[in-house]
């Protein structure tokens, strides 16, 4: 009776033990995948947010979503090479999920590089490609479009997806559908198109001083040109950037409009035979 006693005592051990290995298992890859996603997601990716502050968030996170998807999940066998391979491909999926959702903050950054380039804020980079001189204009946009995004609970629908990913793509599946490669095409489009509707008014302000300047040259040969264009194009860029500031603001509202919905479907698509 004892030693029966003593066997069934190690048998609820060694299940026990299985049963929690396979938690952690579980918690560490939706832990390494929620990690990816803020290290390339609007407003986490913030160098000015404190590390261990995302480090928490993202163990708070991952507790919360193994607790609530643990049975959806299969069984994960603990082998090196394995864990090695699941630990990748979940901190790349984590990146990708991450990055289609900052298209829009790239566009607006471009458009201020645009408008730098063509007020000359960006001169330097003509002689120095390797210079990391930030665009001053795009800093100041992507702050405009990081408000509306948080005002918009942008950061809500980041979660949401990030739990809506967990369950639809399983821990062990990932596959590049045609629809993923189409839906980054589109996204690349979009970061274009965007960028030049929001820096469009200043650009064509700019044209027409640039013109301008041309016909007085023409007129009046003995004027120096070069040297009034500098101050003339800064000062009419600046004073139409902040006019165009509310056209800005309603482009980017309505781009962030479909924010929740592109997301989800590109997640969807990430799953082979789903989408």
């Amino acid at each position: 009776m004892l030693s029966a006693y003593y066997c069934t005592k190690k048998m609820l051990d060694d299940a026990t033990i299985t049963f929690l290995m396979g938690k952690f298992i579980v918690g560490m890859l939706i832990f390494v995948r929620v990690t990816g996603m803020l290290a390339s997601a609007p407003f986490f990716q913030n160098q000015s947010s404190p590390a261990h502050v995302k480090i928490m968030f993202s163990i708070l996170l991952s507790v919360i979503i193994t607790a609530a998807y643990w049975d959806e999940h299969p069984v994960i066998e603990f082998h090196v090479w394995n864990m090695v391979l699941l630990v990748f491909k979940e901190f790349f999926l984590g990146l990708i999920i991450g990055f289609s959702a900052t298209a829009i903050f790239h566009a607006a950054r471009m458009a201020g590089g645009i408008i730098d380039m063509d007020m000359g804020f960006q001169t330097a980079t003509i002689f120095d490609r390797n210079n990391n001189t930030p665009t001053l204009i795009g800093e100041f946009k992507d702050l405009i479009a990081i408000m509306i995004f948080l005002f918009l609970n942008g950061h809500h629908h980041l979660i949401e997806g990030m739990y809506l990913s967990v369950k639809a793509i399983p821990l062990t599946t990932m596959a590049f559908t045609d629809s993923t490669i189409l839906l980054l095409i589109k996204m690349a489009t979009l970061v274009l198109v965007l960028a030049v509707k929001m820096s469009a008014p200043v650009l064509v302000t700019l044209f027409l001083t640039n013109l301008s300047l041309a016909l007085l040259a023409r007129i009046a040969p003995q004027t120096n040109i070069f040297i009034l264009s500098f101050q003339l194009k800064i000062a009419m860029g600046l004073i139409v950037l902040v006019m165009s500031i509310p056209l800005f603001v309603v482009i980017t509202k309505y781009a962030l409009t479909g924010f929740q919905e592109s997301l989800y479907t590109f997640i969807m698509t990430l799953y082979p035979g789903r989408v």
